[in-house]
């Protein structure tokens, strides 16, 4: 018996070509679609916590080499022009030559007393019980008793005692032995002043401090435009190494700081997509400091060593982080715009940007990261020449 055959025509080849052409022309259909989308407009917010260095508009004032300093104000005072603030000793400088003032002082104030024959003015008396009471304070803090400030009570009782000497020099009439010693004080305030002198303040008004870091040359508002990634990595890591100033070398002697203009910089990598965009607001809370949320406008970063530096401008009280270099922060944003997704965005030369399609073509534009949580970001163009709207078509990279 004879096989039967199956012939294949040539119809049937070509619907196979055909079929598989299709799948083919949908496969490609549906790849492009997968990397390309549509613009949305939507809004977004999200929080970073960053560790931050913080960078003070402040002025450093330096002196000379010196044997000794006394300060006239306390720290975190409020100072202004032409006041005093400390006297510096020079060099050589012997403290027997106080000591020999102090009594001189001392022993005015007896004969003075002794000439009144013990008959004080209220005004005497009131000023002698305010003396003493400081007197007992100083003592008490020198024990660890008391957290009261030692400047502070030290300038107190300097103030008491020279508004107590001006008030014996009015109420007692001197004779020759209170004539003589007069000009022995006068002899020997004399001889002092060739080994002191008064510094004043000269950088205009606010917050004074004797305490620094190191760091005051270099994270300096005057000088934002050199602050790098390496700088901030640096002082982050390095924390809070403030120590009071030494008086034996020529280092800085005081800051004044303007407490209510002040920056924070904190480092985030340049392959990451969020960073701070130029001009907008920020919410930024310390956590280990207060509760406060303040309000601070993003400046231009810079792109250094794989990495961007972040600066957010504060025109507000400093408040406890008026001595902190380093501090913790949750900085967090709220945006309204269009809408892609992460994916979209292409970081080139640490600049993000998005491929937009024309046509058979793509255009590719800068972009400023307004807001992102883990899948979308709220983008706007870098350039204002640059127009992107929603329902534009982008490309994935």
């Amino acid at each position: 018996m004879a096989k039967s055959r199956l012939r294949l025509k040539g119809r049937f080849f070509l619907m196979i070509l055909s079929v598989a052409g299709i799948i083919a022309i949908v496969a490609v259909i549906i790849n492009l679609t997968k990397k390309s989308g549509e613009i949305e407009f939507g809004s977004l917010g999200a929080d970073m916590e960053v560790n931050a260095a913080v960078i003070r508009d402040e002025t450093v004032v330096m002196s000379e080499q010196y044997e000794k300093i006394t300060f006239d104000v306390v720290e975190g005072e409020t100072i202004s022009n032409d006041q005093v603030i400390a006297q510096l000793y020079k060099r050589g400088y012997q403290d027997e030559t106080m000591v020999t003032l102090l009594n001189l002082k001392k022993q005015i104030y007896d004969y003075q007393m002794q000439l009144l024959g013990g008959q004080e003015t209220p005004e005497l008396t009131e000023l002698n019980n305010s003396i003493e009471t400081v007197e007992l304070q100083i003592r008490s803090v020198s024990r660890a008793e008391s957290s009261l400030d030692m400047l502070d009570l030290e300038q107190s009782l300097k103030d008491l005692v020279t508004q107590r000497e001006t008030l014996l020099k009015t109420v007692v009439t001197p004779d020759t032995t209170l004539t003589q010693l007069y000009n022995d004080l006068s002899s020997q305030e004399s001889v002092m002043s060739g080994w002191k002198r008064d510094i004043k303040n000269t950088s205009g008004t606010g917050v004074v401090s004797f305490y620094f870091d190191g760091y005051e040359q270099v994270l300096s508002v005057n000088k934002l435009s050199t602050v790098n990634s390496a700088l901030v990595k640096a002082v982050v890591k390095g924390g809070n190494t403030a120590n009071t100033a030494s008086s034996t070398s020529e280092i800085p002697l005081y800051r004044i700081i303007n407490n209510t203009h002040w920056f924070i910089a904190f480092v985030t990598n340049a392959t990451d997509p969020m960073r701070l965009a130029d001009g907008e607001q920020y919410s930024v809370i310390f956590p280990n400091y207060s509760e406060q949320q303040y309000t601070a406008t993003a400046r231009a970063g810079t792109v250094s060593e794989n990495a961007v530096v972040n600066l957010l401008e504060f025109n507000v009280d400093i408040g406890k982080l008026i001595g902190v270099r380093t501090v913790s922060a949750k900085v967090s944003k709220s945006a309204q715009g269009l809408v892609v997704p992460l994916k979209a965005i292409e970081i080139v030369n640490g600049i993000p940007g998005i491929n937009l399609s024309y046509g058979d073509s793509a255009l590719r534009v800068e972009v400023d990261i307004l807001a992102q949580d883990e899948k979308k970001a709220v983008i706007r163009a870098k350039n204002a020449s640059d127009n992107i709207t929603a329902g534009m078509k982008y490309l994935k990279p």
